[in-house]
């Protein structure tokens, strides 16, 4: 044997006995898959769409979403830019509800943070829009509550308080703590 095939096979033996030993030092560290970071989120998703209905079959509240994460210990999913409708007995959207984040517990309790805006879809309705900065909504009651400064513009009148709860499927507010009302007197048209 030539004396560059000794120098070939002597060098490439050392290579697998290296690479065997790195191997072998592998397999004694815990390689096993470890647990999810709770402040991490089990999945996430841009631009959602989630719509659900009510056992009988009938829409209940849409909720959009440019961002969505889920927390699966937590049982959370938080919200980016929410907008929820919610939806009467004869699937006719009644409120529109939005703010900057909002989390979803696993109680169906939407909580709201950031410029929240309260709309009403309907034309009967005399509470037409409510402003806050922090809301509650129960998405199966449909009670809100707040216990930060809200506003409330109506028909012809606008309200202001420190907290306030009611009920959107009552179409209902009621302010707790300082509150103060504006009202405003519609002439009456005169008759000739």
């Amino acid at each position: 044997m030539s004396k560059t095939k000794r120098w070939l096979i002597l060098l490439l033996t050392l290579a697998v006995l290296a690479l065997i030993g790195w191997n072998l030092a592998d397999i004694g560290e815990d390689n096993t898959p470890q647990a999810n970071d709770p402040s991490e989120p089990t999945y996430q998703s841009e631009h959602t769409i989630t719509v659900v209905y009510d056992p009988t079959g009938k829409l209940n509240y849409k909720l959009l979403a440019d961002d969505v994460r889920h927390f699966a210990p937590q049982e959370t999913n938080w919200f980016t830019k929410p907008v929820l409708t919610t939806f009467d007995k004869n699937a006719l959207p009644t409120w529109s509800i939005r703010s900057d984040q909002a989390m979803l517990t696993n109680n169906k309790m939407l909580y709201l943070y950031g410029n929240v805006e309260v709309n009403s879809l309907t034309a009967t309705s005399q509470l037409e829009r409510i402003t806050t900065d922090k809301a509650q909504v129960n998405l199966i009651t449909q009670d809100v509550s707040s216990d930060d400064e809200v506003t409330l513009y109506g028909t012809n009148f606008t309200s202001h308080g420190l907290k306030m709860r009611g009920n959107m499927r009552d179409k209902t507010a009621r302010l707790i703590d300082k509150v103060t009302s504006n009202y405003e007197i519609q002439k009456k048209p005169e008759n000739k």
